[in-house]
């Protein structure tokens, strides 16, 4: 008899512990954060038994994955650490198992391009008192600490990080020229390697690298690897050719040279945009400059001024021998014209390599702000954010106007009939201009 007082003692009090807990947690919440980090822990000594895999899709608004380099840590990593997920279920009543059998350490996190698969051995079942819906969730909304949804990653992306033993091949840009060249370099680069589920090198110390936030990228302090990659050459430098992409992702590949068409990369487009967000610093400063360029007018609130950017490109271009055609006067004084005739209280602000000359020939009764910046990067990033752009040659323009979006005007004449220049675009240079901009 006293053998079973000693039994029956702790059974009560683990009883009451156990109703304890399970009336102390809500049913429609929990927290798995330290358990998907076990998980990932013990990933490769736990045996993979079974087959039924349970679809989750998400809910709430994209943000891009985080990037690579954040904390030295590999982007799943920190996307688990930093990870609440809260499960809203529908379907019928299941009934309670027991508290201890832990199925979350039973489950394996695969990332998808639609959304994350999560796969038990025996289907994803949870302990309650007052009865679960069973494992047809149909729901999975992911808070991060800011209380925003983190995107999975692209195709492309997802094989590279997934596959222990992946064989992806990697296209390796090699940069030339001007900061507008370089951002045609690396977006045709990108295109390519998206369509291709390919793999893009850039070096930690290249320009681009330090200017944007270049996300899911194959980053590297050492690109030596790429003088080994197989070079492919375009026909036409500011043309789309097509037969510069035949070949398949079984191969590390050298693109060249200048890459200077939109048909590279339209495909992925938003997914480029995303590649070409600059840096915290540099957005920061750029937007200063707009609001103090906005107060010093003070010609009416935020929401009713138009901003226009206008870059004039002269310098080395101006009686060029390669054929260079640079915009005339006329140009710029239809274009301001054009932007006045169909928005009020507009604002243009002004980057050129030869200011005197850009005065002298803006309209008059214009309301004009010159930027002061030497900084390309700069001048690029406060442009990008006006609402409209007057573009006149070269591809650093090109890059104001695609990344500012609203109406781009261009100068439809770059090149000199019988030049150089002018064999290195298509006919009717649709090729290079962006499809829905205003040439003059």
């Amino acid at each position: 008899m006293e053998r079973r007082k000693y039994i029956v003692i702790p059974c009560l009090t683990c009883a009451f512990v156990l109703i304890f807990f399970v009336f102390q947690t809500d049913v429609n919440e929990f927290s798995f954060s330290e358990v998907f980090d076990n998980s990932m822990k013990n990933e490769r000594t736990t045996k993979r038994t079974s087959t039924k895999n349970t679809s989750f899709s998400f809910k709430g608004k994209n943000l891009p994955v985080l990037s690579k380099k954040v904390g030295n840590e590999p982007t799943t990593k920190i996307f688990l650490k930093h990870t609440k997920l809260n499960f809203t279920t529908k379907g019928r009543r299941i009934s309670t198992i027991h508290p201890t059998r832990s199925s979350p350490k039973q489950t394996k996190f695969n990332f998808t391009s639609k959304g994350m698969r999560i796969s038990t051995t025996k289907g994803m079942t949870i302990s309650t008192t007052k009865g679960m819906t069973n494992s047809t969730t149909k729901v999975m909304t992911i808070f991060t600490t800011k209380g925003v949804t983190i995107s999975t990653l692209n195709p492309a992306i997802s094989a590279v990080r997934n596959n222990s033993n992946n064989n992806t091949h990697f296209l390796c840009p090699n940069f030339m020229g001007g900061f507008g060249n370089m951002m045609f370099q690396f977006a045709a680069h990108f295109g390519v390697a998206m369509s291709k589920g390919m793999q893009v090198i850039v070096a930690n110390k290249s320009e681009l690298n330090r200017v944007f936030k270049l996300e899911d990228i194959d980053i590297r302090n050492n690109i030596d690897i790429c003088k080994t990659f197989i070079s492919r050459g375009e026909k036409q430098n500011c043309a789309y050719d097509k037969n510069i992409l035949n070949f398949n992702n079984s191969q590390n590949i050298r693109l060249g040279q200048y890459l200077q068409s939109w048909k590279y990369f339209y495909d992925f487009r938003s997914q480029l945009r995303k590649q070409f967000t600059f840096r915290d610093l540099l957005l920061q400063e750029a937007k200063s400059k707009i609001v103090q360029t906005v107060k010093r007018f003070n010609i009416g609130s935020t929401r009713d001024i138009t901003l226009v950017g206008v870059h004039v490109r002269r310098g080395d271009m101006v009686n060029h021998k390669f054929g260079y055609n640079i915009a005339t006067p006329e140009y710029l004084t239809k274009a301001v014209q054009y932007y006045k005739s169909k928005y009020k209280n507009i604002i243009f602000i002004i980057a050129s390599q030869d200011i005197p000359w850009t005065k002298a020939n803006m309209p008059n009764n214009t309301n004009v702000e010159y930027l002061d910046s030497p900084k390309r990067e700069i001048i690029v990033a406060t442009l990008s954010l006006c609402n409209h752009t007057i573009t006149t040659v070269g591809s650093f323009s090109w890059w104001i106007g695609w990344l500012t979006g609203g109406e781009v005007m261009y100068f439809k004449w770059p090149a000199k009939e019988g030049s150089g220049l002018r064999k290195q675009y298509s006919k009717d240079f649709s090729d290079f201009y962006y499809p829905g901009w205003i040439g003059m």
